[in-house]
This record gives C-alpha cells, sequence and structure tokens, in this order.
C-alpha cells in the first residue's frame, strides 16, 4: 500500500515538474508600447484576410444579385480585371461551383483602406449620424479605390480591376454605382474596428503576461 502510495505521488510530482517547466519567454516584461505596435499589426493582417475573403464571396453575390430583381439595382457596376489576363470567364461559371478570385495585391489594399483611413474616420466621425458616416466611409474607399488601381497599374503593368459600365470614373479604376457597396464595407469596418477596440479585450492584451509557472498554469486552466 504504502509503495502504491508513494508511486502515485512519485508521478504527480513528475507532471508538477513538467509543469513548471512551461514559461512564456519574455513573460516578465510589460507590454507597452510594443503591444500597440502588435495590436496595430494583428488589425492591419485582419482587414487584409477578411478583405480576400470577402473579395471571394463578392464575387458570388454580384453574380446572383445581377438576376434578382430591385437588387439588381444596387449592382450595375460591371466589375472586371484587365482583359490580357482571361480571368473575366469567372463570370460565366455555374453559381453552384461558388468560384471567386483575388489577387494578394487587395491584402494590401484592405488593410491600408481600414487601417489608415476608416479607422481614423471612425474616431474624428465617433458621435455623428450613421448614415453620414457611411456615406463619408463610401466616398473615401470610392476614391481609394480608384487612386490605388492606378498606383497598382503603374507598378504591375495590368488593371488588377477595372470597371466597364457607364458610371465608371477615375480612368475606369471604381465606379459611381458601387458607392452604396463602399458605404456598407465601410460601416463593417467600423464594427469590427469597435469590437477590437473593447476596453475589457485591451486591459487584458495591455496586462503582463504570466511572469510564473503557477499564474502560466492558471491562465491555461482559464483558457480551458
Amino acid at each position: 500500500m504504502g509503495d502504491a502510495m508513494g508511486a502515485k505521488a512519485a508521478v504527480e510530482s513528475g507532471v508538477v515538474q513538467q509543469r513548471r517547466q512551461v514559461r512564456i519567454r519574455r513573460a516578465d516584461i510589460k507590454r507597452g508600447q510594443r503591444m500597440k505596435v502588435a495590436f496595430g499589426v494583428f488589425r492591419f493582417c485582419l482587414y487584409g484576410m477578411v478583405g480576400l475573403s470577402a473579395e471571394i464571396f463578392f464575387y458570388n453575390l454580384v453574380r446572383i444579385a445581377q438576376h434578382v430583381p430591385l437588387l439588381e439595382a444596387l449592382f450595375r457596376f460591371q466589375w472586371r480585371v484587365d482583359d490580357r489576363l482571361g480571368l473575366n470567364a469567372i463570370w460565366d461559371t455555374p453559381i453552384a461551383t461558388a468560384y471567386g478570385q483575388g489577387s494578394l495585391w487587395m491584402f494590401v489594399i484592405y488593410g491600408v483602406a481600414c487601417f489608415f483611413f476608416i479607422e481614423p474616420l471612425y474616431r474624428w466621425m465617433l458621435y455623428q449620424h450613421t448614415g453620414l458616416r457611411a456615406a463619408v466611409y463610401g466616398v473615401v474607399i470610392l476614391l481609394f479605390e480608384g487612386f490605388s488601381g492606378v498606383i497598382l497599374e503603374r507598378l504591375t503593368g495590368y488593371r488588377i480591376w477595372y470597371y466597364a459600365d457607364s458610371g465608371a470614373i477615375l480612368w475606369q479604376m471604381t465606379s459611381l454605382y458601387i458607392l452604396p457597396i463602399w458605404m456598407v464595407t465601410g460601416l463593417l469596418a467600423e464594427f469590427i474596428y469597435r469590437e477590437l477596440m473593447d476596453p475589457d479585450l485591451l486591459a487584458a492584451l495591455e496586462s503582463p503576461l504570466p511572469a510564473t509557472p503557477e499564474e502560466t498554469e492558471a491562465s491555461f486552466q482559464l483558457i480551458r
């Protein structure tokens, strides 16, 4: 009996020892400016990834909406990519395939649009009416789309996107018909930013990391 209890204690002691080896590098350093920079990079990447995913979804949404009465009025724009790339046949693919496409350049475009434009605009217009904020977001994104499209064409030699409808402006890099879509996009980006800036979340991010094995184990227990 005594030997069994001793063996059990030895096993438990081994488990404790193993757990106490778990450490987080530089855990005793309070996260200040370094955390703010890291959180900013995280938001930029999140906007980019959400934007890329939305791009693929948007191809399918446009294909469906353009065949729905009333709803098609919001999707009169003709969104295209450089004809030399041979990618415009995507509009003729069966809806059941749920096929979409996107350039990796769009990761940067969406990240810049949300991080450097939507976030500051939201802070500036925090107490303004939602409709006014949406209108400002829409116009700003529209202008940014036009000028960034020109810049990308200069960099790559290709039009990563262009518009072939009667509302096309700014060298066909954007369209007045897509303004309502950009207004909604701005509000969605605002929502993501507002949720990320929740005081409780920020307090958790800025608090010190677990500095001892016991604090680390307690954090793991909370996660579980």
